[in-house]
């Protein structure tokens, strides 16, 4: 029997809920359905069983279910008065319904009750329609960072990461 957190917020078209690590097979499958888009340039599913058990060990994840489904998942994590979010997944049959914007928010709201005053996000250079929608959200451009050795080997072209910020 698995134990499930209690739920965060409910709609009639999704619960949220904190995620544990109980949930991992699940949040495999959703994650690497809502990121097969960058198989242009990641030769590689964007995460596995191992990366998210370390995820756990570093930050969160909330997860929205609907009937029963999981949906969406987004990764939070705590620094001091900067909170970062990542890893914003909502499962391809659900997109452009505003999930990912509510979870966002879900996440975000997290960070602020945990006492941070920003937020900072991180968008794949060549993933360029999501700069907009994240405008849209509050965030900024703040700079760019390269990607550590180890993972621009298993990439089919050079990107970089656009640090974008928002104040909470």
């Amino acid at each position: 029997m698995t134990h499930k957190a209690p739920i965060l917020a409910s709609s009639a078209a999704f619960t949220v809920r904190q995620a544990t690590e109980d949930d991992i097979a699940e949040m495999v499958e959703v994650i690497n359905a809502a990121f097969d888009e960058e198989n242009f340039f990641a030769n590689r599913p964007r995460t596995n069983r191992e990366q998210l058990v370390e995820h756990f060990r570093s930050g969160y994840f909330l997860l929205a279910y609907k009937a029963s489904r999981l949906i969406s998942s987004v990764y939070y994590e705590l620094k001091g008065e900067r909170g970062y979010v990542g890893m914003l997944a909502v499962h391809p049959n659900n997109q452009g319904c505003g999930i990912g914007r509510t979870m966002m928010q879900a996440a975000e709201n997290m960070l602020r009750d945990h006492g941070c005053k920003v937020a900072e996000i991180y968008v794949v250079s060549v993933r360029t329609a999501l700069l907009p929608i994240y405008r849209k959200m509050g965030y900024q451009e703040a700079g760019t960072v390269q990607l550590p050795e180890e993972l621009r080997e298993k990439l089919t072209m050079p990107i970089e990461l656009i640090r974008m910020e928002k104040q909470l």
